[in-house]
């Protein structure tokens, strides 16, 4: 079975600050449920159900969904999933941290 979606080392890496902070800031019980909607956002995501911007200006074929706090940076690969690139949060300058 093919996952519906890949991620860069710098997604992995945000996700995972993300989930730092949500429990040190809140508790374990929000942490599970925000990361359980940015899930549920890819998936969205890889079943075309989200209406995207167009970030090509700032990386190629780069396209940002917005959940929450957070935007989910991601492009289309030839197999027809989305690569997530940064999850990153919505005061973030976003051509300062795209990294391929």
């Amino acid at each position: 079975m093919t996952v519906p979606f890949k991620f860069k080392k710098a997604a992995l890496n945000d996700l995972r600050e993300i989930s730092l902070y949500t429990r040190k800031n809140w508790d374990t019980e929000q942490e599970h449920v925000y990361m359980k909607g940015i899930f549920a956002c890819f998936e969205k995501i890889a079943n075309h159900q989200t209406h995207n911007r167009n970030f090509s200006h700032i990386e190629p074929d780069c396209l940002i969904h917005k959940i929450s706090h957070h935007l989910v940076v991601f492009r289309w690969l030839e197999d027809g999933r989305p690569e997530i690139l940064r999850v990153l949060h919505e005061k973030m300058d976003i051509s300062l941290t795209l990294v391929r």
